[in-house]
């Protein structure tokens, strides 16, 4: 056993500033400047690959935290069958669930008579109960919930925006709560503006304005602020930019304080938050690599210092039977717990120089949205006028562009896609109708839609349409340029015909078009690849004139010698391949 000693630890190392550490990073990186490794954020700052206490940025304000970091594992039960909603929810807590979310699929379902059937069964009090979906009349279910001696002690809640709170029922829903003082029955949910493309800041700025709007309706009908916010649960995305996402609920957290009190609440009064793991990013055809983004969204909600969090299945049954997804994701919160011990350790993030510099970030940028927002009159006022809408498309539209140029990768997705299995390949027609359900700001659906159009083509036709890559001088690069064009076109769905080498001439042609391909691209790795590659587009289009040729690489400084040979176009770093993809799924015929 080794000694307890109280020596401090790393007294022989001298400390290490600021200015000596970036003099250094410059000369390891050589030729590379040293903004290179600087990182300018989606929302508009830019962040030190490394900070100290001389550069960083303290986040003040953050309430302080729990003793120890305990969250609760929430699972989503969709509800359209009230008894096989029931089974489930028992079955649940084999996998340690502490809180149940029941997600009404019809408003004609969420009855008292079935909030019964629904709750048979379940010890109430050691449970936290939340209600979702379809919810019809959110203050009879108030008033049926506040009836039941057992929900007396709850600490769920109604997850329906307040906007559905029909006007002059405020003071009858408070009423119908002071029997459950733990219970939560305002919901503020950013997960729409997420879901559209908010960046992180936009997402806590948002996330105050809803709240800032729900505390002057229900103050300016009487309810006290403390009461308002007491009844408030805040539900936010948790995303798979770990940082970013981990210092998103500090900076909140820090900026509630200052919100709250101008409405006069009291310090110690504070929403709850909540998570929800995002389904932006959650690939249908990779269904496995999804595990992996979930498991970092929720070390970085944990982390954060979320009170709940909600992970869904990783699939949607269709490449993975439903009870193994969902057994499979749930065990992420009993790996955080039991085996990472993540709920040892209070406020983690706390004290290192660059999540506190990020939080401080975001709470700055957060802050100034939320005053446009609140100078147009509150976030009711900007969604009716569409300056909310407006901010958050030009962001989701800057992510939708790095997601298609990928500039920013999605493993399975935008990279290196995986071969369909074979329960993927009976379920093309299902998988298609999924991905068309997907939202407009899905990362995923665009891409995973054309590698199951190309292949319900083969299913139709029993082919795709393939891709032969021809290479061309120096081995080392040429291959590296085969490596990018099978990448790429393996994200369309196309087959790749063979890669060869092509020595020129007649036996070059033959080489190249052996197994009838509808794309030859060709990789020329010369100091010049002009006359070698319009050579090959001639004869190849005199030998096949439907033949699409592509170029692997960036146009010379005269293009049009290659266009006029028969060159289709070109192919490399930063074009937008989706679109290129689609463009050629309409000329080799899939639909």
């Amino acid at each position: 056993m080794i000694p307890y000693s109280d020596k401090p630890l790393f007294q022989e190392f001298p400390p290490v500033g600021w200015s000596e550490w970036k003099a250094q990073a410059s000369v390891d990186l050589r030729q590379t400047p040293f903004e290179r490794i600087r990182w300018t954020t989606p929302d508009g700052f830019t962040l030190e690959p490394w900070y100290a206490p001389g550069n960083s940025v303290t986040l003040p304000g953050i309430p302080e935290p729990e003793p120890a970091n305990i969250w609760r594992n929430c699972r989503r039960i969709a509800v359209s069958d009230i008894h096989q909603a029931n089974r489930t929810a028992l079955e649940s807590f084999s996998q340690d669930v502490t809180a149940l979310e029941f997600s009404f699929t019809d408003p004609g379902l969420c009855t008292g008579k079935n909030i019964a059937l629904l709750l048979r069964g379940i010890t109430v009090p050691a449970v936290a109960i939340y209600f979702s979906g379809l919810i019809d009349d959110p203050l009879l279910l108030m008033e049926t919930l506040a009836a039941m001696p057992e929900f007396s002690g709850n600490t769920g809640g109604i997850l329906a925006a307040p906007a559905q709170v029909p006007e002059g029922q405020e003071q009858a829903f408070c009423k119908a709560a002071r029997s459950m003082p733990e219970f939560r029955f305002l919901a503020v949910d950013t997960l729409p503006w997420h879901t559209r493309g908010a960046t992180a800041s936009q997402e806590i700025a948002l996330a105050l304005a809803a709240a800032s709007d729900t505390i002057h309706r229900f103050t300016e009908a009487g309810i006290e602020a403390d009461r308002v916010v007491a009844g408030m649960e805040i539900i936010m995305a948790a995303g798979s930019s770990h940082f970013t996402e981990l210092a998103k609920p500090r900076a909140l957290r820090a900026l509630l304080p200052a919100l709250l009190k101008a409405w006069g609440a009291r310090e110690n009064t504070m929403p709850r938050l909540f998570a929800r793991t995002s389904t932006l990013n959650r690939s249908t055809l990779d269904p496995f690599t999804n595990i992996l983004r979930q498991t970092t969204e929720a070390v970085s909600a944990v982390l954060g210092g979320y009170r709940t969090l909600q992970i869904d299945p990783f699939d949607n049954g269709l490449s993975v039977p439903e009870n193994t997804a969902e057994r499979i994701s749930g065990n992420i919160h009993l790996i955080l717990r039991e085996e990472s011990f993540l709920n040892r350790v209070a406020d983690p993030a706390a004290g290192s120089h660059y999540i506190e510099t990020l939080g401080a970030e975001l709470a700055r940028a957060a802050w100034s949205f939320f005053l446009e927002i609140e100078a147009a009159g509150g976030l009711a006022a900007a969604i009716k006028s569409g300056e909310a809408e407006r901010a958050i498309a030009v962001s989701g539209a800057a992510r939708k562009k790095n997601l298609d140029n990928r500039k920013k990768t999605l493993i399975g997705v935008n990279r290196y896609p995986w071969p369909l299995t074979p329960v993927q390949e009976r379920n093309i027609d299902e998988l298609l109708q999924a991905l068309e359900a997907e939202p407009p700001g899905s990362h995923t659906a665009a891409f995973e839609r054309l590698r199951l159009k190309a292949e319900r083509h083969r299913s139709l036709t029993g082919r795709v349409p393939s891709v032969f890559i021809g290479l061309s001088g120096d081995p080392a690069i040429s291959f590296r340029q085969a490596a990018f064009a099978e990448d790429f076109f393996r994200c369309g769905g196309f087959d790749i015909a063979g890669t060869a080498m092509l020595e020129g001439g007649e036996d070059a042609c033959e080489t190249a078009l052996r197994e009838s391909p509808a794309i030859v691209v060709l990789c020329i790795a010369e100091k010049d690849p002009v006359p070698s590659a319009e050579a090959l587009c001639q004869a190849l289009a005199e030998r096949h004139p439907s033949l699409i040729t592509v170029f692997a690489g960036k146009p010379p400084e005269n293009p049009e010698k290659l266009l006029q040979a028969g060159l289709d176009s070109f192919i490399h770093t930063g074009v937008d391949v989706l679109a290129m993809l689609q463009s050629y799924h309409t000329k080799t015929g899939i639909q």
